[in-house]
């Protein structure tokens, strides 16, 4: 084994520690031991610090939220706002870029967007991820004509 693949192991576990803390912690909890692992990832993984602790809250808003739990998912989402704003519209687009792939569909309109998001912050793995996405789904465009769903009936 490398030592690249000693390191990217070790990222894995790591983010499988952050996203298993997010679970124990439950959706009522201040996410402090989340928010401490994020730091700790950001930290060793190289990624933004701002980037981690906006998605962070975003999972744990989702959590809150899931389980009936309004008032915590609207403090969380207040404090992903705190981590910076080109971070909170990170998390928006990769949000939107992840459930649209799972759901078979990527609008064109969050497409663009999040490729111009990419451009201007030069994230070119974004940007990339977001290209391969609309290749994998060809003559797909949105939900309001599935064009893929009718050629398949």
């Amino acid at each position: 084994m490398t030592v690249e693949g000693s390191g990217q192991d070790y990222l894995t576990r790591q983010i499988g520690a952050l996203l298993e803390a997010i679970r124990e912690e439950g959706p009522v909890g201040e996410g402090r031991r989340s928010f401490r692992l994020a730091g700790h990832l950001a930290a060793e993984g190289g990624f933004h610090l701002g980037d981690i602790l906006a998605a962070t809250a975003q999972l744990l808003a989702v959590h809150a939220w899931n389980n009936g739990y309004l008032g915590a998912a609207e403090l969380l989402t207040r404090r992903m706002r705190e981590f910076g704003a080109e971070s909170v519209e990170l998390v928006r687009y990769l949000v939107r870029l992840e459930t649209g792939c799972e759901q078979g569909w990527l609008p064109h309109a969050d497409r663009d967007e999040l490729i111009a998001y990419a451009r201007r912050v030069q994230r070119a793995d974004i940007e990339e991820r977001a290209l391969s996405i609309e290749a994998l789904l060809p003559g797909v465009t949105d939900p309001e004509r599935p064009d893929r769903m009718a050629s398949e009936s």
